[in-house]
């Protein structure tokens, strides 16, 4: 509180791009990424009618444009060689759109959050029930009727050089590859592979900020696991999996995770972790690394699972307002944000995190 505020509105935001692992050559970028992705959320909220979500999507936009992360541009590819992306977002008081494997959409977390906005306002003059889960092609002509940027040929928008590059070196060694390996992606693990560790890209990003009034809201976009199925949908779209957010009269939560395994979408990350922070008094550090480490328990060491949770709980103030003519009736109403808990976790070699708060000079990464 004693810091001299940069800007009247107060907010904190925070940004990830995945846990997995992250060479160190690549470290300014995914460094410069998250700085642009918080100063663009911050640009949002230091605004006093700035949302929470607005900020999220802003954030995630300026990750999903940078080629370094798998998200948006320079996602991973599919077996044949497209982009196909996830992404979903989530606000406090429980609005939650989602996209999934969806091709020739820049942004996919504006569809995800044009979806959660749609949905409040209810059906339609036709009473048609808004979708809040949109998928595939489908997706896209959604997007388009909706006045969201889309490309006119989807199968090779958003692909880059590295990503392309990737592809082929995957593609050349699942044809040579020695039928003693069960799979791809044990071969993958081993020393002769020939691949380096900075082939093995990242599974997602997201973001989860706090706006003046203490409201919270937790996004999450990814372009998936190399080489996947056509139409496979991951993590980052998947309700309760990817991003959660919640809230009770003083004080709201919000999760996004990180995380490429099929077996993590049944375990309702981003969910487990908000609702586990509200029913322990043990506080926020060690409910999370409970679950992390609870999701690795009785499997086998070629089965671990490399996830990240980036979580905030925010605390607001209240003001009473006295209404009512012959009782006296008085009601407190949540102000502003008073405080924030901030934490992340991982069971990953790395996580990439940066965040960002009105008193800070800059953005922390």
């Amino acid at each position: 509180a004693g810091m001299a505020m940069k800007s009247k509105a107060r907010f904190f935001v925070a940004v990830h791009v995945g846990a997995g692992y992250h060479a160190q050559s690549n470290s300014k970028n995914y460094r410069r990424a998250m700085r642009r992705a918080c100063l663009a959320a911050a640009a949002v909220l230091s605004q006093s009618s700035g949302t929470s979500m607005d900020a999220v999507v802003a954030a995630i936009k300026a990750l999903e444009d940078d080629e370094i992360t798998n998200a948006g541009r320079g996602s991973n590819l599919t077996q044949e060689g497209n982009v196909e992306c996830d992404a979903s977002i989530m606000d406090d008081s429980g609005s939650f759109g989602a996209v999934g494997a969806t091709s020739g959409v820049s942004n996919p977390i504006e569809v995800a959050a044009l979806l959660a906005k749609e949905s409040t306002h209810g059906s339609s003059s036709l009473g048609l029930i808004p979708p809040i889960f949109i998928v595939g092609d489908g997706a896209r002509q959604w997007a388009k009727e909706h006045g969201i940027e889309t490309m006119e040929s989807p199968e090779h928008a958003l692909v880059t050089n590295r990503s392309k590059e990737q592809w082929l070196k995957y593609k050349n060694m699942m044809t040579s590859m020695d039928s003693s390996f069960p799979n791809f992606f044990s071969y993958l693990e081993q020393p002769e592979s020939n691949l380096s560790r900075e082939d093995v890209i990242q599974d997602t990003v997201g973001a989860v900020c706090v706006d003046d009034k203490g409201n919270i809201s937790a996004g999450v976009s990814s372009g998936g696991i190399a080489m996947k199925a056509k139409g496979r949908v991951g993590l980052a779209a998947v309700y309760g999996c990817g991003c959660w957010a919640t809230s009770n009269l003083s004080s709201s939560v919000g999760c996004s995770t990180s995380g490429a395994g099929e077996r993590l979408i049944k375990s309702l990350l981003a969910r487990e972790c908000c609702h586990s922070v509200w029913e322990s008094d043990a506080g926020p550090v060690s409910v999370c690394s409970d679950i992390l480490l609870k999701l690795n328990q009785g499997h086998l060491a070629s089965q671990k699972q490399d996830a990240g949770i980036l979580l905030l709980q925010s605390f607001k103030s209240f003001v009473s307002d006295i209404c009512g003519l012959k009782s006296i009736m008085i009601v407190f109403q949540p102000n502003r944000l008073e405080g924030v808990e901030f934490l992340a976790a991982h069971t990953a070699p790395s996580f990439g995190i940066g965040y960002f708060a009105n008193f800070m000079e800059r953005p922390k990464v």
